[in-house]
């Protein structure tokens, strides 16, 4: 695999996992990090690093772009998931 088909994100604690960059374009907010124009590090280094993330977190939110790549389309086409108000009050 290259260097260019992978993302380094980096956790709170400066642990780092390497994904898929296919992976990581789950995210819309990590889409934009190495998408945008203008030259920022991200884009450059093909890093992201979560200051604010500890470790578990991180790879909890890893597993689910892995998941939701391989699982979410096919799920969600055959078992819509109702949202319901008390859903968006605990969020």
């Amino acid at each position: 695999m290259k260097k260019e088909d992978t993302v380094k994100l980096i956790s709170a604690e400066g642990f780092e996992f390497v994904i898929d960059k296919k992976a990581a374009m789950v995210s819309h907010t990590i889409r934009n990090m190495l998408t945008s124009p203008g030259g920022f590090a991200e884009t450059q280094l093909g890093e992201v690093t979560f200051p604010e993330i500890s470790t578990p977190i991180l790879e909890k939110v890893c597993q689910y772009f892995y998941w939701s790549l391989q699982y979410a389309r096919f799920l969600f086409s055959l078992f819509p998931i109702p949202i319901n108000a008390f859903s968006l009050t605990t969020l």
